[in-house]
């Protein structure tokens, strides 16, 4: 039977805080309750249980099994630690918030509980808060890799590219071998339309990372937006030989494809991301945006409906299913789909896209 000092050391060592340094041999053991020695072997019992139903991946068990452990311990940060967790991966983040904010009151200087706060507040959609999360990070831990590139990740969804671009520097400078900064900081010329030094960058990432087949999909988009098209097509076999079942790489290849004016190839590229992964709402949208340019608005309706149940927070999904139910004389469809669309760019603090709706929804009124 484990003593109340191993017993304790356990508990600790399973919830991560690192080891406790014994006390010398002579000592003096003081006796501990018998109810508490029973409180903590039976904590003990249910974080062992609860890690290896983790590990299992059966999370409603483990989360059931930590929810036995607050009411065990109520002051324990990292029992909410591991409940957040467990929210996280079951993609229920307004719970994960709850209990890593629970973690974060009872220990506000774990910088890894500020990150996981932002990081569920980020698939929230609440990236002003997400952005402070990760602030805080930084200011526990400054040279922290992984805060400086999800605050870059949420400047780029609020499409402040020139503070997304310092963080992506400052991850670079605390890592100079670091492919997927150069990546993303390829990724924000582009979308400004600065192609030579995107160019630049994708080509850093792409020595950096030779086996990463998304840089070299992107790589291939800054090739073809260079005009280089043969480079492009280079790169773009490159992706696909490495990386034939991730479905971002066939994404990509659709949207290089789609910029292309390739549209059939593109719907094939679009198809091939989904057969790998049917939750991908970009591939979705990717082929919405095909099938109205070719005039099937009913089909585009399809593929921009399946996008927004799998991506809830993205406001241009909704915006363009609107727009295709339009084409399609359904007006009155299409009215809360821009209504969801406008409280997403709001929410976001997009105000180009908050203006597009007013405007379409100004026009639906007159008509």
């Amino acid at each position: 039977m484990l003593s109340m000092r191993l017993l304790s050391t356990s508990i600790l060592l399973i919830l991560g805080v690192g080891v406790i340094i014994p006390e010398q041999v002579n000592s003096p053991v003081h006796a501990e309750p018998i109810a508490q020695v029973n409180k903590d072997r039976q904590l003990f019992q249910l974080f062992k249980k609860g890690k290896e139903l983790v590990e299992a991946n059966d999370l409603d068990m483990a989360l059931q099994a930590y929810r036995q452990a607050t009411l065990l311990d109520t002051k324990n940060p990292r029992i909410f630690s591991a409940i957040g967790y467990i929210q996280a991966q079951r993609k229920d983040f307004a719970r994960s918030v709850e209990a890593y904010k629970k973690a974060i009151a009872l220990d506000g200087k774990n910088a890894n509980f500020h990150y996981a706060l932002g990081y569920s507040l980020g698939n929230l959609g609440q990236n002003d808060q997400a952005a402070a999360a990760y602030q805080k990070v930084i200011e526990l831990e400054p040279k922290n890799v992984r805060a400086y590139e999800g605050l870059a990740v949420i400047y780029s969804r609020q499409q402040k590219y020139d503070e997304a671009f310092q963080n992506f520097q400052k991850v670079i400078e605390i890592n100079p071998k670091n492919g997927g900064a150069y990546n993303s900081i390829g990724l924000i010329h582009l979308k400004r339309n600065q192609v030579e030094p995107a160019v630049t960058n994708l080509e850093k990432a792409a020595t950096l990372s030779p086996k990463n087949g998304e840089i070299q999909m992107n790589l291939a988009l800054a090739y073809a937006a260079q005009g280089k098209t043969e480079e492009g097509l280079v790169a773009l076999d490159k992706a696909v030989k490495l990386d034939p079942r991730n479905p971002k790489v066939h994404l990509r290849t659709g949207q290089l494809l789609q910029s292309q004016g390739n549209n059939e190839r593109a719907i094939t590229a679009y198809k091939q991301a989904l057969r790998h992964d049917k939750n991908l709402g970009a591939a979705h949208e990717g082929l919405g945006d095909v099938l109205m340019q070719k005039g099937d608005a009913l089909g585009a309706v399809v593929a921009f409906r399946q996008a927004t149940k799998l991506e809830k927070r993205n406001p241009s999904a909704f915006y363009k299913l609107a727009k295709a139910l339009i084409a399609r004389n359904r007006h009155r469809e299409a009215i809360p789909e821009l209504h969801k669309a406008r409280q997403l760019y709001q929410l976001q603090r997009q105000a180009d896209g908050v203006k597009k709706v007013d405007t379409l929804l100004k026009q639906l009124s007159v008509s």
